[in-house]
């Protein structure tokens, strides 16, 4: 696109959104009288300033609603950021505590075992529970149309 056809093409953006003063306004009239292709534009550009204010057109929302939304955001970052942080830090404590349980002297094999039995089977349920909660998730048609 050359200079002279990105000047008409900005002028036509602006009288869409009536930002034109009386002399460009006779220039893009004069030059939209003898140029089809801007002419094709012209209606181009107004068919998606039609449609694109039909389509968001409306009332903005009241403050309530913003104020609403924005304590929602936070509330959901914040709840986000201290869940990751309370599962990276069992991570670190769970980790650290398998290592010593294995690593210290203070008791027999058989007691590390059978201390360690019922916590590899709640470990074992966890992620049994856990597993099929996500499989359902994919195929639960309601999770979808139900919001929490």
């Amino acid at each position: 696109m050359n200079r002279c056809e990105e000047h008409y093409r900005v002028l036509i953006s602006g009288l869409l959104d009536g930002e034109l003063d009386a002399e460009q306004q006779t220039d893009l009239d004069e030059h939209l009288a003898t140029c089809a292709g801007c002419q094709r534009e012209l209606d181009s550009m107004r068919r998606l300033f039609t449609g694109t204010a039909d389509a968001f057109g409306g009332d903005e929302p009241p403050e309530e609603i913003w104020d609403a939304f924005l304590e929602d955001v936070y509330n959901r970052t914040e709840r986000r950021t201290g869940w990751m942080l309370l599962i990276a830090g069992i991570f670190c404590l769970t980790a650290f505590g398998t290592y010593s349980f294995i690593a210290e002297p203070w008791g027999s094999a058989l007691i590390k075992t059978l201390l360690a039995t019922p916590i590899i089977g709640l470990i074992l349920l966890f992620v049994s529970v856990l597993r099929q909660r996500l499989e359902s998730i994919k195929t639960d048609r309601y999770t979808k149309e139900v919001h929490r």
